[in-house]
């Protein structure tokens, strides 16, 4: 390992215990974001600030020359969940265990990677002060909202943030869970709401009314019985699933028949289809049972909800996450092989089964996009939440490796 690297290894770990004691829920990334603006000033680098939405931004200026590469990661973690699972770890204390693990929420999702990406900048901004040329931009993001699953954050970051300020990126890194190999894509995610409409009645005289429950029993039949059965396998991201998340009924209790019961419908699909594909799908099944059940009211669509930052900031998002895939054989991602190679590492591509702000980088704007990290994704959103110490200093070294590698610098590999 790189002597610079191991040097840093107290200074990395005991930002990443700072970070992880922050809980900044989604919504709530305040404290956080200022933690990691403060960080990014005392480095010194060209520019760092906080949007309007609360994404922290930091810049090392190149000479315009390219490739600009972005280093990305979210501030947002989600909930601890039940105290008595964390097997005597406090999910905010930032312990480190018999084993060398920082135990708490969002070490794995993902501020152990966060921090790694921060301090490569430091590595960066400092042999630029050492006077190394850096052909492109160097720039870090931590975006708002990527847990809610919509894009919110990261889709400021890029149509307004980066539009206003005339920043660009010719690669993204993402910092989410890879265990030191390559991701390359997943999924798309939608999630559709499916709702009958019956008529109330009083629950004594059900017969009066039309029991909106009753009328979702057969469309939820059809859909276990016929949505499963999908046998086109993708090549590389799997099969295409959904699972029925959540049902709800209006009015509930005051002894009232309901005349509203909605379905929400996590489906996944693969980049050759269309979300409205999905819509569709599930609008044939309605058709089909509407033929036998015309008094059968039932509407499909994609869920909508309405997002705040912690900054105030307000917009009604879509619960959306368009699939995508970077190539194999992408440049960004053969020089990515060739660095990590370089120190030792022996990285395998693979796709994350859930979703990622990729959808936004790669799914709609075309960036390649490339995950690298050393968290592991069997430790995301559990009670056993931890992030290994030594495989932080790992991808520390492969974060500064691709960096150097992608600007043609090799004086860190010489001495």
């Amino acid at each position: 390992m790189l002597r610079i690297i191991e040097n840093m290894r107290n200074e990395l770990v005991r930002f990443t215990q700072e970070i992880i004691r922050i809980p900044s829920l989604t919504g709530d990334e305040g404290e956080l974001s200022k933690i990691v603006l403060e960080k990014l000033k005392e480095i010194n680098i060209d520019d760092a600030f906080i949007d309007d939405i609360g994404n922290v931004i930091g810049i090392i200026r190149g000479e315009d020359k390219g490739p600009n590469i972005m280093l990305n990661g979210h501030l947002d973690v989600v909930p601890s969940g039940d105290l008595e699972n964390w097997e005597g770890y406090d999910p905010f204390g930032a312990e480190i265990d018999e084993k060398g693990n920082i135990r708490g929420r969002g070490a794995s999702d993902l501020k152990g990677g966060l921090s790694v990406q921060l301090y490569t900048m430091k590595l960066v901004n400092d042999l630029k002060n050492k006077g190394v040329t850096l052909p492109g931009d160097l720039i870090f993001s931590a975006v708002v909202h990527e847990e809610a699953a919509e894009m919110f954050g990261m889709e400021f970051l890029f149509k307004n943030t980066f539009r206003n300020r005339d920043i660009g990126c010719d690669i993204v890194f993402l910092c989410e869970p890879t265990n030191l190999n390559l991701m390359l894509g997943h999924r798309g995610k939608v999630e559709l709401v499916l709702t009958t409409k019956g008529k109330t009645s009083h629950s004594s005289r059900p017969h009066a009314g039309i029991n909106s429950i009753q009328k979702m029993v057969p469309i939820l039949e059809k859909i276990f019985n016929e949505m499963g059965k999908d046998d086109y396998i993708h090549p590389v991201l799997g099969e295409r699933c959904f699972a029925v998340t959540n049902i709800v009924s209006r009015p509930a209790g005051y002894s009232i028949i309901p005349d509203e019961c909605e379905i929400s419908i996590d489906q996944r699909y693969f980049p050759h289809e269309h979300v409205d594909d999905m819509v569709t799908r599930y609008q044939k099944i309605i058709d089909e049972l509407k033929m036998d059940d015309p008094e059968l009211k039932v509407s499909v669509k994609i869920r909508e909800i309405d997002e705040k930052s912690y900054t105030g900031y307000r917009k009604s998002v879509q619960k959306h996450l368009p699939p995508w895939i970077t190539p194999a054989d992408d440049p960004f991602v053969q020089k990515t092989v060739r660095a990590l190679k370089r120190i030792g590492q022996e990285p395998v591509f693979d796709y994350w089964e859930g979703g990622t702000d990729g959808s936004m980088s790669k799914g709609i704007l075309g960036i390649p996009t490339i995950g690298y990290s050393a968290m592991e994704l069997r430790y995301a959103h559990t009670a056993q939440d931890r992030v290994n110490i030594d495989k932080m200093l790992l991808s520390f070294e492969g974060y500064y490796s691709i960096v150097c590698e992608l600007f043609g610098i090799e004086k860190p590999f010489r001495e």
